[in-house]
């Protein structure tokens, strides 16, 4: 998600951000901003290529699906 903290500590602080508000607990202030900012978006270059890229991905994936199964059919048909 972000560069700067690592993944478990991301879980942790949504965790920890998670079950203080389901149960009803108010979130310590330093808490609350320690969740905000792991979780702020990325500014910069490859901040703004990264929607980009993920449309890409996901359309060389479906046409990875889409050319498949039109050769297992192909094959089947044989």
């Amino acid at each position: 998600m972000t560069i700067e903290h690592s993944d478990d500590d991301l879980d942790q602080l949504l965790r920890t951000h998670y079950h203080t508000a389901v149960d009803g607990v108010t979130a310590p202030e330093h808490l609350l901003r320690r969740v905000l900012i792991g979780v702020e978006p990325e500014h910069g270059r490859a901040a703004r290529w990264m929607p980009i890229m993920a449309f890409a991905l996901a359309s060389a994936s479906f046409l990875i699906i889409l050319v498949s199964s039109r050769v297992v059919e192909v094959l089947l048909n044989l």
